[in-house]
């Protein structure tokens, strides 16, 4: 049975949100997950993340530990953490290709324009975000000419984080 769930952990995942894309999806492994975006749950006392995700599985007894939703499809906006052809985008690979291969819709860059040969550097890590029901990828110039995502597997922590 395929559907789509949203679900809002009661666990904050404490201070490692660079992390939380592989907690979040360790949770579904019982299930084939095709499509997964998590965005922020601001209805309670405390914001959490939330995912929203198409799984393929059965309703009853998944265990994220919080709240656990049948909706219709996808969040209006959010971070894609899984999709179609994303085990695909290591190393570099032309913009256009990008978007022929995988469920990207177009890359997109900040401060800088990008045609469809311009080469990215995904650096095995690529977060497409959701805008206007459409997978966009923002990409910025990187050294040696190239672009990369604006996103990182691995951010530094601000402010004294740990």
């Amino acid at each position: 049975m395929r559907w789509w769930l949203h679900a809002v952990p009661t666990d904050s995942l404490g201070h490692r949100a660079a992390h939380a894309d592989a907690l979040l999806l360790a949770a579904l492994s019982p299930y084939e997950v095709s499509l997964a975006f998590t965005t922020v749950d601001r209805s309670g006392e405390v914001s959490r993340l939330a995912l929203t995700a198409l799984v393929t599985g059965p309703r009853e007894g998944l265990l994220l530990g919080g709240r656990v939703k049948e909706v219709e499809g996808p969040p209006a906006e959010g971070r894609c953490i899984r999709f179609p052809g994303q085990d695909e985008l290591t190393g570099v690979h032309p913009a256009g290709a990008i978007v022929a291969s995988s469920a990207v819709d177009e890359v997109v860059g900040v401060g800088v324009p990008v045609s469809a040969g311009d080469l990215v550097d995904t650096q095995g890590f690529v977060r497409p975000t959701l805008v206007d029901g459409r997978l966009v990828l923002l990409v910025e110039r990187a050294a040696g000419g190239v672009l990369r995502p604006t996103e990182s597997r691995d951010p530094h922590e601000c402010c004294g984080g740990h």
